[in-house]
């Protein structure tokens, strides 16, 4: 399963609309380039980025002014919180998070696009697993979620016996460094 976030509009003219982002890196602004395009005059066309670090999500100024959270003006990269209020422009949402089912792997060419990709598709570029063993084990991920069981996807893996320890080790420390290497404080 993947964590997304949710920004529910709690006030403006669009209440209980509903924006889903579960990229690595979403933009928001008025620009129609933007993966949340908001119709708001006091946005930028590019106003605005979501980053996911892990199990955490950031909101990121491109633009000044018209990025609020919980009240309080965003100027550099803040973490968001579920149950916090973040105001963008004339609308505030209220932030949740929620589980979706992984992705299916694309292909080559849209796995290279991201900045920091799923642990699946680093399986699959070394050629340790396949896409049809990653789909194995994200049914397996999705069976064992609906019976109340949520284990992360490189355990399942390991446990079915795809990978051994050192390989899952050395795609999560590829991970980090991909991580650390595009995401700054």
């Amino acid at each position: 399963m993947v964590k997304a976030l949710v920004l529910t509009a709690i006030t403006g003219t669009q209440i209980g609309r509903r924006y889903t982002v579960s990229e690595r890196v979403n933009t928001i602004g008025s620009g129609p380039q933007c993966n949340v395009t908001l119709n708001d005059r006091h946005l930028q066309p590019r106003h605005a980025e979501i980053r996911q670090m892990f199990d955490r999500w950031f909101i990121v100024p491109l633009a000044p002014g018209g990025i609020s959270l919980n009240g309080a003006p965003v100027s550099g990269q803040s973490r968001l919180n579920p149950g916090d209020q973040l105001t963008l422009g004339g609308t505030t949402y209220r932030i949740s998070y929620e589980e979706l089912e992984e992705r299916a792997l694309g292909t080559a060419a849209e796995t290279q696009t991201q900045s920091v990709p799923r642990l699946g598709e680093y399986f699959v570029r070394r050629g340790i697993l396949t896409p049809e063993q990653v789909a194995r084990v994200v049914q397996r991920q999705r069976d064992m979620q609906s019976s109340g069981v949520t284990l992360p996807f490189g355990q399942i893996a390991y446990e079915m016996g795809l990978i051994n320890r050192a390989q899952l080790e050395q795609a999560l420390n590829e991970q980090r460094n991909d991580f650390q290497a595009h995401f700054h404080d």
